[in-house]
């Protein structure tokens, strides 16, 4: 997974480590995917995978295009106008080869949902949080992304709690959200370090909810390749 706060919602972001290569490799002048897939998850299916191998694709069209553009700049070092009327051209090829990857890549994640919409994502809660957390299910496809989808989080308010209120920012109220693996371990991000985000919780609404209200929110979590390990969430007081 990004956790963002936007209008009343907060959402879980992942912020997670690669698995496979999003680069490409040159053969015989072309520039192809370059993409390891990982098993499927056993709570996210293929989604990872769909998503990894479409950034793998656009990387690999961004690397050809920018190897044509070049060659076109080379080519036409003293016709500025035939330079630009190819740039123009290689450019909207490019766009047309992006948009195609990710219709396709948007047609995949929905057949996966058919089986993973609805389902639960196991989590654990610490204690003295401010609210209790009581069902976290897979949603949607946040379209037109190919990497994101929606996550629906049911949780109970504790507005009266005085950890909330004491010191409370004007804003926000942090809970920071870690994703394990099977055994436990932190997933980790690009630089090594474990993955976590805050919940912002908006203090207009909590003055306004009852304590013990049951209430149901969405968030957008984004399938980097790190998340082909993940098993659990887990919600900590972020100190």
């Amino acid at each position: 997974m990004t956790i963002m706060f936007c209008t009343g919602f907060f959402a879980v972001a992942l912020l997670l480590t690669s698995c496979g290569g999003s680069g490409g490799e040159t053969e015989g002048g072309k520039t192809e995917a370059n993409f390891k897939k990982s098993p499927k998850n056993e709570f996210l299916g293929d989604l990872v995978n769909i998503a990894g191998e479409t950034r793998a694709k656009i990387a690999a069209s961004n690397s050809q295009y920018e190897e044509a553009r070049a060659k076109n700049n080379e080519k036409y070092a003293d016709n500025s106008d035939k330079r630009e009327q190819n740039w123009r051209k290689l450019y909207n090829q490019n766009d047309e080869k992006q948009k195609k990857i990710v219709e396709e890549a948007t047609a995949a994640i929905e057949k996966e949902m058919t089986t993973l919409n609805g389902k639960d994502l196991p989590y654990e809660c610490e204690d003295n949080l401010g609210v209790e957390f009581t069902d976290c299910k897979i949603s949607s496809v946040n379209k037109p992304s190919y990497d994101y989808l929606t996550l629906t989080f049911t949780y109970k308010v504790k507005a009266s709690d005085p950890a909330i209120l004491k010191n409370i920012s004007p804003l926000t109220y942090p809970i920071r959200s870690s994703f394990v693996d099977a055994n436990g371990n932190a997933l980790l991000d690009n630089s090594g370090n474990a993955m976590s985000q805050n919940i912002s919780f908006n203090y207009d609404m909590l003055k306004q909810l009852k304590n013990g209200e049951t209430i149901e929110r969405e968030g957008w979590v984004k399938l980097e390749p790190g998340m082909a390990n993940f098993a659990k969430i887990k919600f900590e007081k972020n100190e």
